[in-house]
């Protein structure tokens, strides 16, 4: 899926994150975009997901303009991916990961089942099924953000700081499964990194920059 973000601009207050910036991605594509302390990564995301408005520009996916696209449209083409929370505390993981698939997509409890152990295997968290939020470590708690994204099977993933904290065996094998997943699907990744994370499986790399997104 293609996104595109024309003459964006986002602002806290006196806060400028962004003037006039630009940006696209190609269907199948996996993009890091680097980020440090306060320079908007995490509210371009959720920007680019619906989540947060912004004051000037366009955001485009694949052809439609997202303040067109209702909140189900949304819902069925773009996943993101929290660095912090998005899981509902009361749910265990298991219906964490169901509750979109039976509210918004409507399968039958097996197909719900099946497909949430096929992603939590590849994934190793299948011990982590039963367990509530509160019990889970920040890195589990975003692995199992992407568990619920895959599970959607979106067109556009957005994943905020999702290599933070790590090994590098979680890393590798989480990556691979990113790299299997859009050329299998033809989806795209927009996933913020900072220091210390990889970025050699990527098909390009931006970084903030002057309050523009550039690339590296």
């Amino acid at each position: 899926m293609s996104l595109q973000v024309e003459n964006f601009s986002l602002a806290f207050d006196d806060l400028v994150l962004f003037d006039d910036a630009n940006f696209s991605i190609e269907s199948g594509k996996i993009i890091c975009l680097h980020t440090g302390v306060l320079d908007g990564g995490t509210s371009f995301l959720k920007a680019c997901a619906g989540i947060i408005k912004f004051q000037q520009g366009r955001i485009v996916i694949n052809n439609h303009n997202l303040a067109d696209m209702n909140a189900n449209q949304i819902f069925k083409n773009v996943s993101y991916c929290y660095e912090e929370g998005g899981l509902v505390s009361l749910f265990t993981v298991f219906n964490n990961l169901a509750m979109p698939l039976r509210y918004h997509k409507g399968l039958k409890e097996k197909i719900i089942t099946d497909r949430i152990y096929q992603v939590a295997q590849q994934l190793n968290i299948e011990p982590l099924l039963e367990m509530e939020p509160h019990q889970l470590n920040d890195v589990q708690k975003r692995i199992v953000n992407l568990a619920r994204a895959l599970v959607i099977r979106p067109k556009l993933i957005l994943a905020d700081e999702l290599q933070s904290g790590m090994s590098p065996e979680m890393r590798e094998n989480t990556l691979n499964i990113l790299i299997d997943y859009t050329q299998e699907t033809n989806a795209s990744i927009l996933m913020t990194t900072t220091a210390g994370d990889t970025t050699h499986f990527a098909d390009s790399v931006y970084k903030i920059e002057n309050q523009t997104i550039v690339l590296t």
